[in-house]
């Protein structure tokens, strides 16, 4: 047996695993520069969210009612026997979604920014000329607001469970905020009459041709009974004849009950279509704030210390790479070489290396 021992493996520079050491040996050499980092972008966070104007919101909650929807069924399922489909809007309309997508289109939103403003030390003001917006046609200038009001002044929320739409109004002055809520409600509630009166017109005008059509009917069917009667005078004697008195009675009968029915249907119509009560149910109204938003000042800036830690990080790692010589690091070297090749396959840089 020999005494040579083998010699004890020594680690190489090529090897791959990176141990916990060399991490925090790296961060302790560099911890200036990870110090550094972490304290301007903290510093900058804090300053933006200090700098960010005061805003003011308000809220307000409603809830479609869904009783229109019942008031004409019987409409709606007389319509249907005859094949004819008048349209069943009310549902969609009582949904919370519907009026979600209602609030945020371009019709309400445009209703909205064409209205003039009374916002204090200031005096009565359109949008676009409340917030400053310059260059441009008035097309343009328009479209910008339309975009403000969309995006960044008003948010609707709604509940499945509860049914209620909220709608969260903020901007830099509290007065404008309450006032926008509430041309937002007025815009909803007179979208929705405008829309019954409109359906109840057409609704209408359908029945009034179904209650002619009915009069005729009934006029055709009391003329058979008459003449049957003028025909046949002793009728009583006749199980026959009795059989076609009984038919032509319930024809008459069920002629009477169609008019009743679509008569009733026509004054319910012309009532809907001047009625102008809401239909919807303002669980709260737009309120004054008292007092401004929060601005989140200290999140922001341990945000932007914890961002700036990690950007300090990254820069001592980096930093740490490229201090070291090119030929002690296989790897580094390699890289150079592809860097090289890459460089100088370009024609403008051809043969430049650092």
């Amino acid at each position: 047996m020999s005494d040579f021992e083998a010699p004890t493996p020594v680690r190489t520079t090529t090897d791959v695993e990176i141990s916990l050491w060399e991490i925090m040996a790296v961060l302790v050499r560099r911890r200036g520069m990870v110090m550094v980092a972490t304290m301007l972008v903290s510093v900058a966070a804090g300053a933006y969210a200090h700098l960010q104007p005061l805003t003011y919101t308000t809220r307000a909650a409603f809830r479609p009612q869904g009783s229109e929807q019942g008031a004409s069924s019987q409409m709606l399922a007389l319509a249907n026997q005859f094949g004819v489909n008048v349209g069943g809007g009310a549902g969609e309309e009582a949904s919370p979604e519907f009026y979600q997508e209602l609030l945020g289109s371009r019709e309400i939103l445009t209703s909205v920014s064409e209205e003039p403003f009374t916002v204090p030390d200031v005096g009565s003001v359109m949008l676009k000329d409340l917030l400053k917006i310059e260059g441009g046609s008035e097309a343009l200038r328009d479209e910008q607001v339309l975009e403000w009001l969309g995006k960044e002044a008003v948010s609707v929320a709604t509940s499945r469970e509860t049914g209620t739409v909220t709608i969260s109004v903020k901007t830099e002055w509290p007065d404008l905020s309450v006032a926008i809520a509430a041309d937002l409600l007025a815009e909803v509630a007179l979208f929705n009459m405008d829309t019954r009166q409109s359906q109840a017109a057409s609704e209408r005008v359908f029945i009034e041709t179904r209650v002619a059509d009915a009069e005729e009917k009934l006029d055709e069917a009391e003329a058979y009974l008459r003449s049957f009667l003028e025909t046949n005078r002793q009728w009583e004697n006749s199980p026959m004849l009795i059989f076609q008195h009984d038919g032509l009675l319930r024809e008459v009968g069920l002629r009477q009950s169609v008019l009743t029915t679509l008569v009733q249907s026509y004054e319910q119509a012309r009532i809907a279509e001047v009625r102008d009560t809401p239909v919807i149910t303002v669980l709260q109204s737009p309120f004054f704030p008292v007092q401004n938003d929060p601005r989140r000042r200290v999140f922001v800036t341990l945000l932007g210390a914890m961002v700036g830690g990690m950007i300090g990080i990254i820069l001592a790692f980096l930093s740490e790479a490229f201090r070291r010589p090119r030929n002690a690091d296989p790897a580094r070297a390699d890289f150079d070489e592809s860097w090289n090749a890459a460089v100088s396959a370009i024609p403008l840089l051809g043969g430049r290396r650092d």
